[in-house]
């Protein structure tokens, strides 16, 4: 996750479109989560590129889980919100964690 918290640390370009910047940074994001994501074996990854924020669903052990990232403009790129869900459409979910983004951190998530 080295490689994304550095490219949103430089964010420059605020825009009311998504900007080319934006889209790599979320290209990313992608990419470093996705080898998160196989390290605990977690399946079916649904990603949601908003405006300067991201979101998506993923599951394992047949529980469905909701992440966000808020809007990388204002609240930066240390926090990872991360919940339960009932199904890849529940946006409301069980009680909020907040991890930190890092390497390993899914890994450290679920070993707790």
């Amino acid at each position: 996750m080295d490689k994304f918290i550095g490219m949103v640390s430089q964010v420059v370009e605020s825009s009311s479109i998504s900007t080319t910047q934006w889209e790599m940074i979320f290209r990313e994001f992608k990419k470093e989560f996705l080898r998160e994501l196989r390290m605990v074996d977690a399946k079916k990854p649904v990603f949601n590129k908003g405006h300067f924020y991201i979101s998506g669903f993923f599951t394992k052990d047949k529980q469905v889980y909701y992440f966000s990232i808020s809007d990388v403009r204002y609240f930066g790129v240390s926090k990872l919100l991360i919940r339960t869900a009932k199904d890849y459409n529940d946006f409301t979910g069980g009680r909020n964690n907040e991890i930190t983004i890092e390497k390993n951190m899914l890994m450290k998530f679920f070993n707790n």
